[in-house]
């Protein structure tokens, strides 16, 4: 018997799914309503983002015609995480083009420890206003690094080098490398 001519008993998904799916109430003299299981009070998150976010490293990004990013941009990230010994599963990548992003929702959501705003990012001018570019900086505790010159860096000129660089010294110092 193959994997795809497999059949389950009711007997045998009952023990996989020991809670109902689907629930029946009593609503008056033998009238019933389905009642879907689950949990109402938990809320959709309102940020759809690219990555796991099991370090709660938060990419901020604002691509119009993208979905996330722009896949020459996605290739240089990756290069980035991955000398800062980081995968995409680390970090949440959040396209700000796609939905507003308000600082506390976006605490409350992926709770982040460091985020990096990959590009000019539209509403958090006023955030980061004064802070050097690529360099590290607290709000509320969390660390903030811009880097308003993204696209520039994933060119292969001497303006590019330099910049990569400055990213580079931020980066040793924020994951001690």
């Amino acid at each position: 018997m193959g994997i795809n001519d497999f059949s389950l008993t009711d007997e045998i998904i009952a023990a996989l799914y020991p809670e109902s799916l689907v629930s029946e109430k009593t609503i008056g003299p033998g009238k019933k309503i389905p009642v879907k299981a689950g949990n109402p009070s938990t809320p959709i998150a309102p940020y759809p983002f690219l990555g796991q976010n099991s370090r709660s490293i938060c990419f901020l990004v604002h691509y119009p015609d993208n979905e996330f990013i722009p896949g020459d941009q996605l290739v240089f990230l990756l290069k980035i995480l991955t000398a800062c010994k980081c995968s995409l599963d680390d970090i949440a990548l959040v396209n700000t083009a796609k939905t507003q992003v308000k600082t506390d929702e976006l605490k409350r959501q992926l709770h982040p420890g460091i985020i990096f705003l990959w590009g000019l990012i539209p509403g958090w001018a006023e955030i980061t206003n004064g802070f050097p570019d690529m360099s590290l900086s607290q709000v509320d505790g969390i660390t903030v690094i811009p880097v308003t010159h993204a696209e520039q860096m994933s060119r292969e000129n001497a303006e590019a080098v330099e910049l990569k660089r400055q990213l580079w010294v931020s980066l040793k110092k924020l994951f001690s490398l």
